[in-house]
């Protein structure tokens, strides 16, 4: 060992600017190159201890490089694993619970409108589910437009409270937002009654 002690002694700072030079790492990264090249040369002293001064430190820069290569492509391997594990765990749909939750409201919706009155579920099913326009719901009904946005109205309230949201927590694409659009449209192009 003291023989080791003198080598590293005589060796360890060359080869600590050796490895900043080939790594360009921090410090850190280039004494633990260094570290582990030591470690190495203790392990196979009896191959080391018959070589001369030059094949010894010949022997440590082969050494310590191939380490710093080592521990690229262990970096690389992880990078990939890493990759490869988020990859895996990604989730590729819906939350379960969201989907549990989304699920019971559906099905009390669909209870709901079972219980409308005819037309209404009508309208509803034609509205919601079909999405059918305004105008086209009051020409297959044979009803004015104003009776088919009379029937969404109260159809959107009561899907509403049978999901348990209030009206303006209604979520994207469920109709509210196509029906004030067409309902404002529709709005614009009345004609105008005359008033006495």
């Amino acid at each position: 060992m003291e023989q080791v002690a003198a080598l590293w002694e005589r060796e360890a700072d060359g080869l600590l600017r050796f490895a900043m030079v080939r790594a360009g790492c921090d410090q850190a990264v280039t004494e633990d190159l260094v570290q582990q090249t030591f470690m190495a040369a203790v392990q196979t002293w009896e191959s080391l201890a018959g070589r001369d001064h030059e094949e010894r430190r010949n022997w440590l820069r082969s050494v310590c490089r191939n380490k710093w290569i080592d521990g690229i492509r262990r970096e690389s391997k992880l990078e990939t694993l890493q990759r490869d594990v988020e990859q895996l765990y990604a989730r590729t749909g819906p939350d379960p619970a969201d989907a549990v939750i989304a699920r019971d409201d559906l099905d009390r919706c669909l209870q709901a409108i079972r219980e409308f009155p005819s037309r209404r579920r009508q309208v509803a099913l034609l509205y919601f589910i079909e999405q059918q326009s305004v105008l086209r719901i009051a020409e297959l009904l044979d009803i004015q437009p104003s009776g088919v946005r009379k029937h969404v109205a109260q159809a959107r309230q009561a899907l509403c409270a049978a999901a348990g949201w209030t009206v303006d927590e209604e979520p994207v694409g469920t109709g509210a937002s196509r029906g004030r659009e067409e309902e404002q449209a529709l709005d614009k192009a009345a004609p105008s009654t005359p008033t006495s």
